[in-house]
């Protein structure tokens, strides 16, 4: 299967797809919510409840089909900002083969995962709602075998079973003051949506997470990829290279935690556990393909 080619398409129908649906026992707690407006007296909340239900959609956790509208619609701001889809199916299908292993390990693992390669000589990994994972090119050259791979999608791969950047979803429905302009409300306003995808996008991209999230992305993923079976110390193997690399890059710790955090952070799963070095790294099947990165 041509990965490449149908990665973006899947976006594009996604985007053309945007519905925004309730949840089970949605209904239920709207109707008791608009009964307990109208006896407090409160008939223009009552009324905005029983219209279109914004005010329980935009406190209730999303549901998977809404967190699919929202994944695609900030994977396609990752990919304009990175250089798009880079062009070459036979890494792209090796990266897809890795990160979906480590997926499956992982504590969301029924939900579908897809990786794409970006055309970008940063260093970076990001990750979309929904599953949507991304590693730039400049961050593969980094990389010298496979179990440093399956580290760095496993990070990434934590930030959708973590839920990380719902959570900012959420609370920029609140700090934005629309609470009353929810995900439910949404395809009556759109501008409302694409303000909120805006701003998720902008945290993500430019902000970062927060630290605590990215130390848990770093910790989950060491899990993650050592649950298949990778060598748990690759990871610690990569971040002392980066450090190296990257030095005082303030524009890298503005949106991550700073190298000796991240690496205390990995080697303290690693003692949690006690894993020792297996040696599994498989470089030559990394090594194969490295040259066309």
């Amino acid at each position: 299967m041509n990965m490449r080619s149908k990665f973006p398409r899947a976006l594009t129908l996604a985007l053309s797809l945007v519905t925004f649906s309730t949840w089970s026992g949605c209904a239920e707690i709207q109707q008791i919510a608009e009964e307990s407006a109208r006896r407090s007296g409160d008939e223009r909340m009552a009324k905005i409840i029983h219209g279109s239900g914004t005010v329980v959609s935009g406190l209730l956790p999303i549901s998977y089909e809404e967190e699919q509208s929202i994944g695609a619609a900030i994977a396609l701001q990752v990919v304009a900002r990175y250089g798009g889809v880079y062009d070459q199916p036979e890494i792209t299908r090796y990266v897809n083969l890795v990160g979906r292993a480590v997926a499956l390990t992982c504590d969301r693992p029924d939900i579908p995962y897809h990786f794409a390669v970006l055309n970008s000589d940063s260093i970076n990994a990001f990750a979309a709602p929904a599953g949507y994972v991304f590693v730039t090119r400049g961050l593969l050259k980094q990389i010298r075998n496979e179990a440093e791979l399956a580290a760095v999608l496993g990070h990434e791969i934590a930030h959708v079973s973590q839920k990380h950047i719902l959570e900012v979803i959420q609370r920029s429905k609140r700090l934005a003051g629309v609470s009353e302009a929810g995900l439910a409300y949404a395809h009556q306003n759109p501008d409302v949506f694409k303000n909120l995808i805006d701003a998720a996008a902008k945290k993500l991209l430019d902000e970062g997470l927060d630290q605590e999230k990215e130390l848990e992305g770093d910790s989950l993923g060491e899990v993650f990829a050592a649950r298949v079976g990778y060598d748990p110390t690759a990871y610690v193997v990569l971040l002392n290279r980066l450090r190296v690399l990257k030095g005082d890059d303030k524009a890298f710790f503005k949106t991550h935690p700073n190298f000796s955090n991240r690496i205390n952070a990995v080697q303290q799963v690693i003692q949690t556990h006690g894993w020792k070095p297996t040696g599994v790294l498989l470089e030559n099947r990394f090594a194969r393909l490295r040259g066309k990165i």
